[in-house]
């Protein structure tokens, strides 16, 4: 939403979202956890919310590890891919869906606009992160929901954007204020890179897609492979199941050239070890429980030649 205190490069990266997901006003933070933070308070204290099962783990930390106590946040955990599970998960506290296009180690893609006519029946808002996919891929917009949030494009150093439905009304007029309210908007040069690396997405995502898909083709052949998770030809994540001993796959995938360990999930270029990870202070018996085997690992594909990437897999792992 474009006002006289918004320099010409911050409403220029926010139309420029905007337009892009089919919303109506854009809204740009100087990083990712500012905009989460915001979202969040358009909730109540108390207020239950229901979260994508495997979310980022910056929007993980700030609901359980500060919202949950500073604001008395309820929160829930559900594949919003499995309706009857996120149904099980919702109470009558309910305010929130937080959606991620792409979740969790085996990579769930929810039926968006299923889930937007789930909750839009009990009065429920819809949040659908897509920073996984992109908005050439995803348009969660279309599909009924009530606001799309993304992560800096890898492209640009830091930053969040957001765009609410044309017909968000009130909650929306809510969130221009707390934006004004955080005074946390992206400087002009920050603005710049950030509407340059938007810009750059979309052709960067069909790359990396292309990639993973030939990856994909190669590993579901491939011996060491025992189950291989990618949701689509638009998605440019790989997760796969390697056979073998924890610390034995941990090793083999330090011999990647061209993967390293991630900061997140799906980073590209590089790989996510859930036993070795976020997972690795639980119990060998619970994390099992949890259906996170030895060998889980999420792949963030780099949009580079898919021959050099099945040639790496191969030295590495022999």
């Amino acid at each position: 939403m474009a006002t006289p205190d918004k320099p010409a490069a911050l409403v220029a990266l926010e139309q420029a979202f905007a337009a892009a997901n089919g919303g109506g006003n854009g809204y740009g933070f100087v990083s990712a956890p500012m905009a989460i933070s915001a979202l969040l308070d358009l909730l109540d204290g108390g207020s239950h919310l229901v979260l994508s099962e495997g979310a980022h783990p910056d929007t993980y930390r700030m609901i359980e590890s500060v919202r949950r106590r500073s604001a008395g946040l309820k929160v829930s955990v559900a594949d919003m891919a499995d309706l009857v599970a996120l149904e099980q998960a919702v109470t009558a506290d309910t305010r929130m869906l937080w959606v991620e296009a792409v979740a969790g180690p085996r990579l769930s893609r929810a039926d968006l606009a299923r889930v937007a006519a789930f909750a839009r029946a009990r009065d429920i808002l819809v949040l659908v992160d897509n920073s996984g996919l992109g908005h050439a891929a995803r348009k969660p917009l279309a599909d009924g929901c009530d606001a799309v949030f993304i992560s800096a494009p890898p492209r640009a150093a830091r930053g969040g954007l957001v765009t609410f439905s044309e017909s968000a009304g009130f909650v929306e007029d809510r969130f221009a204020y707390l934006q004004n309210a955080y005074d946390a908007m992206p400087d002009p040069e920050q603005a710049e890179a950030l509407l340059l690396a938007l810009q750059a997405l979309p052709d960067e995502l069909a790359a990396r897609a292309t990639a993973a898909s030939a990856l994909a083709s190669f590993l579901t052949e491939w011996g060491a492979v025992t189950e291989i998770f990618h949701p689509g030809e638009d998605c440019p994540d790989l997760s796969v199941t390697l056979d073998g001993r924890a610390d034995d796959i941990n090793a083999a995938l330090g011999r990647l050239s061209r993967f390293r360990p991630g900061s997140v999930p799906g980073q590209p270029g590089s790989y996510w070890h859930y036993a070795r990870r976020n997972y690795e202070a639980v119990p060998e018996d619970i994390r099992l429980a949890l259906g996170i085997p030895d060998g889980l690992v999420r792949f963030g594909i780099p949009a580079e030649d898919p021959a050099d990437l099945i040639r790496d897999f191969q030295t590495a792992f022999g």
